[in-house]
């Protein structure tokens, strides 16, 4: 099945999508999300809609460690179509269209001690 997919009248340029049956009986299907095109492979019926989107927003800084800056990407789309998401279509093939509304997400901005947490954090987990 190919599909497309929009926010506020723009492709969403990278992302996810994610198709789960209704009443949990039958296929879930999942697929990348570019340039706001996706294609995946389920069968007929209603499903459960999440998607995600992100948006590059700068780089990691040069390390010793790593050397080339990494991108730092943003998800943009608000809970109501992801971890929120009451948005469902049956699904009958052809093209599945998913065309969103709403208000997008900003990045926050973060106070030098929430920098050093992060960094703190990233590093013991590596």
């Amino acid at each position: 099945m190919q599909g497309v997919a929009t926010f506020n009248g723009q492709p969403i340029e990278k992302g996810y999508v994610e198709l789960a049956p209704v009443g949990g009986v039958g296929q879930f299907a999942s697929a990348d999300i570019q340039d706001g095109k996706f294609t995946l492979r389920t069968s007929p019926g209603l499903r459960q809609v999440k998607i995600t989107a992100q948006r590059k927003i700068g780089e990691t800084a040069p390390t010793e460690r790593i050397p080339n800056p990494e991108p730092i990407y943003f998800q943009y789309l608000p809970a109501e179509f992801n971890s929120a998401s009451q948005l469902q279509k049956d699904i009958q093939g052809g093209t599945l269209t998913l065309d969103l509304e709403g208000d997008e997400l900003q990045p926050q901005k973060l106070s030098g001690s929430d920098l050093q947490r992060k960094t703190r954090q990233g590093a013991t987990r590596r």
